[in-house]
């Protein structure tokens, strides 16, 4: 199955030229939730025509500050009225004492930062009432790093007990900065609890 992340920049084309043809789609549902007129109506129309998967923005798992339950109440309503297939987020935070960051910022790799994020998805999934499936984010340097970034999200998935979403770009990227092998990385994740995969592009610039 293919799918393809839906915008409202091409919602127009998409639903009336009939070129493309994918599985399902997906999106944010920040960018959807809450939404009346015009644009509830073709996102509706979307959902009739396609399957939907949601990869939120927002969650911020790795965040110090405690859970925000009105916005995942607002996630949950938006789950109830449109029936994603799949809930998915980061394994990040972009948040700290109500400051957005506005950027998908690296958890130190850290035992204490599994058992933190380990239990805030735990909490997000019995709200919820579903699983919900953490994506692999790109890093430009670890933070305070007392194990692998692999034996880190490892230990994530197995303490929170929820799905993963592999990103091949974004070990792609880590490894080709970190220096390691990204195929035998991808090997020694637990890909039984894979809930799906981001294939995405990227540039290599060139080194002078």
């Amino acid at each position: 199955m293919i799918g393809i992340g839906f915008r409202k920049d091409f919602a127009d084309e998409f639903l009336e030229d009939n070129k493309l043809h994918p599985d399902f789609v997906e999106v944010a549902p920040e960018n959807w939730m809450n939404i009346g007129g015009y644009w509830k109506k073709v996102f509706k129309k979307v959902t009739e025509k396609y399957p939907l998967l949601t990869h939120g923005l927002s969650l911020s798992v790795g965040s110090p500050d405690e859970l925000d339950y009105e916005f995942l109440g607002q996630i949950k309503k938006f789950i109830a009225e449109y029936q994603p297939l799949i809930y998915s987020e980061h394994l990040s935070f972009t948040k700290s004492d109500n400051a957005h960051m506005y950027d998908l910022l690296p958890i130190p790799f850290t035992g204490d930062a599994v058992k933190h994020v380990g239990q805030r998805i735990r909490e997000v999934q019995e709200f919820l009432e579903q699983k919900i499936a953490i994506e692999i984010v790109s890093y430009y340097t670890p933070v305070a790093a007392e194990m692998s970034e692999l034996e880190f999200i490892n230990a994530v998935i197995d303490e929170a007990n929820c799905d993963l979403l592999l990103d091949v770009n974004n070990v792609y990227v880590n490894g080709f900065n970190h220096n390691y092998n990204a195929e035998k990385f991808i090997e020694q994740l637990p890909l039984d609890k894979g809930a799906y995969i981001h294939m995405a592009g990227h540039e290599k610039w060139p080194t002078t």
